[in-house]
């Protein structure tokens, strides 16, 4: 330690460079601050670990952004990325078609700019990465633009998971031509109203499941058992209700023998038989 702290420059920097023990290039890298020898160390040394320290107390954005796009050491270029606040150079790396997608996500954690993720999601290629950057955005305007615009199914319906306004989320039930994604936006809608209306006017059943799901209105659950054409829905539907009455009154007026089986389970299981 004593040796340390009596070193002079010349004889730290000659150590930081040709020290044979990495371990001993590290210690001499960590006491140096001039740039330009940090980044050429961080460029030049063999050793993954010296490089690392030397990107410790490196600065120089552009030259970070370099390291971390083309050291060969995966954890060095998590690194530099780490220590990366430039938006446009993160943005570069995130959209690097040839980069690793965790170095990517990486540099998108970084952006804090909300409109540039927006951005990324629009016009990166690969699609990955875009519902990464929506991992990022949680201004509710953007992500509804992304939600009805995106091309990509996956992509509108990872922006719809981060949605609170049932009013969008209800558009979106309305409007969104796959049904996949309107089945998502059911999923995190609570407007009863809303719910309603898709459990019995969507036309995929899978939609009109997830609706009834969410559906607390026992009267409106035995209509949409009474109405639907599909089983899994009225399957769905009949496993919420709990009203005696309601159950006793759909025994009386259903033909399927399943059905009617199951009904009279659930009347005995509640003691009403």
């Amino acid at each position: 330690m004593e040796e340390k702290e009596n070193i002079s420059f010349e004889e730290l920097k000659n150590k930081a460079y040709t020290a044979e023990d990495y371990l001993d290039r590290a210690d001499a890298v960590k006491m140096i601050t001039d740039q330009a020898i940090l980044l050429d160390i961080a460029q030049k040394d063999t050793h993954s670990y010296v490089r690392q320290r030397a990107i410790d107390n490196l600065g120089d954005q552009q030259a970070l952004g370099f390291i971390a796009c083309h050291d060969k050491d995966y954890y060095v270029r998590i690194m530099a990325v780490k220590k990366i606040t430039d938006a446009e150079i993160l943005t570069s790396i995130a959209m690097n078609l040839n980069e690793d997608y965790y170095i990517c996500k990486e540099a998108l954690s970084n952006i804090r700019d909300q409109h540039i993720l927006a951005k990324i999601v629009n016009d990166a290629e690969d699609k990955d990465i875009k519902c990464a950057a929506i991992g990022f955005i949680n201004d509710q305007q953007i992500l509804a633009e992304i939600a009805k615009s995106a091309v990509n199914f996956y992509v509108r319906s990872d922006a719809l998971r981060k949605i609170s306004d049932d009013k969008i989320l209800e558009e979106i039930t309305k409007t969104d031509k796959d049904y996949y994604v309107r089945a998502i936006a059911a999923q995190m809608l609570n407007d009863q109203k809303a719910l309603e209306y898709i459990a019995f006017n969507d036309e995929d059943y899978y939609v009109r499941k997830e609706a009834v799901l969410k559906l607390k209105d026992q009267l409106i659950l035995a209509k949409i058992f009474n109405d639907d054409a599909d089983s899994l829905v009225r399957k769905t539907a009949l496993k919420k209700i709990t009203n005696k009455d309601i159950l006793q009154n759909i025994f009386t007026h259903e033909q399927d023998p399943y059905f009617k089986r199951k009904i009279m389970e659930m009347l005995e299981k509640a003691g009403d038989v």
